[in-house]
This record gives structure tokens, sequence and C-alpha cells, in this order.
């Protein structure tokens, strides 16, 4: 393998970098969709890595309902340079963070389905970290976690 190649293979996962996930597999239905995540992970490559599933659905019957608005980051309109929907809000719903193993991320990224974009910008980042500090869905053990403790 050339030294062009294992670059462009190398994959580097740092805390709040935002992919483009092509075809990803959702792990409670086995349906697949193009998605972006955020990592929550403290160290660089950590795994399992604990991923957050945005999503700009904010207009469908489910978070219509302030309940279910608990423990969710919204991001206005324009706010991130990485989620642009033009009609919705962006939102971090912390129930819906996701354990992913390091076979199943390599495998995505040599098949080309995981797209880096970037890292979120510092402000939202420190709006996720202080819904985690006062999370009321999430248990201690799991708050201790996701603030690298």
């Amino acid at each position: 393998m050339s030294l062009t190649d294992q670059i462009e293979n190398f994959l580097f996962i740092k805390r709040f970098s935002v992919y483009y996930w092509k075809d990803y597999e959702f792990q409670d239905n086995n349906k697949e969709r193009n998605k972006f995540i955020i990592t929550l992970n403290c160290e660089a490559n950590e795994f399992p890595l604990s991923i957050i599933l945005p999503t700009s659905k904010d207009d469908e019957y489910f978070y219509s309902q302030p309940k279910n608005l608990i423990d969710c980051v919204l991001f206005d309109i324009g706010e991130s340079e990485f989620f642009t929907y033009k009609k919705n809000k962006t939102i971090v719903d912390l129930k819906n963070i996701y354990k992913e193993d390091k076979e199943f991320i390599t495998a995505a990224h040599q098949e080309n389905e995981l797209i880096f974009k970037g890292i979120l910008e510092v402000d939202l980042q420190n709006r996720i970290i202080q819904a985690i500090e006062d999370s009321i869905t999430l248990d201690e053990y799991e708050i201790d976690k996701l603030l690298c403790r």
C-alpha cells in the first residue's frame, strides 16, 4: 500500500466530529438511510464509539410534543455550517445516543460511506455538554462517561 493510500485510509475520530454516513444501518430496525452523526468519544479513536444522530424532523408528531423535547438541543436554521436544513431546526436528542464498535466504523470508512465534514462549532458543543450535565433521562454513569469524567 502506498503512502497516499495509507493517508487516505487513515481514520481519526475526534470528539464532536461531524460525519455524513451514507446508508447508515439503524440498530433497532435494520433500515438504512443517509445520516449525519456527531461523535461524543472523549479520546481520539476511542471505541466503542458514542454517536448521536441529529434529525431535522421537528415538524412531525413526536417532536411537536414538549415532553419529547426533554434532553434535546435545538440548533436554529443557519446556526451550524453542517446542518443546513432550510425549513426545520436540527434536533440533537440525547435519548438517541448509540454505540458503534470499531469494526462497524472501520468497514463504513473503507466502503467510503463515512465522510468527515468537520468539527462541530464550539458554542454548539457547549450546549450539548450542558444538556448532558442537566439530563434527566440519562443515568449518572452515562452522564459521567459522556462528560469524560
